[in-house]
């Protein structure tokens, strides 16, 4: 998995599926929502996303009301994410 951010977007190449992944993209979450209140999340190329980031990325939307976007490549984890009731607290949308 690779990540870039810039300002109060982040993109992430390749797929998310270990501890080590969510530990890296909660780390670049935290530095990016000290001076932001909005972000946006571009997920390009995984097919799956682990438990933990949806929970974080609840976490933030719901306690410390920090505005999430996230925007999906993979039709699949699309899916799954409105089949979770996501959609309106991550605004999740299809690219």
């Amino acid at each position: 998995m690779e990540i870039q951010s810039v300002h109060n977007k982040i993109v992430i190449k390749g797929n998310i599926k270990s501890v080590q992944h969510y530990q890296a993209l909660k780390r670049e979450i935290d530095t990016l929502i000290k001076n932001a209140h909005n972000i946006q999340i571009h997920i390009i190329d995984s097919i799956s996303i682990t438990s933990s980031i949806i929970g974080y990325l609840c976490k933030i939307a719901e306690k410390e009301g920090i505005s999430c976007s996230l925007y999906v490549k993979n039709r699949e984890l699309y899916s799954l994410l409105e089949e979770l009731n996501l959609s309106t607290l991550l605004n999740i949308q299809k690219i």
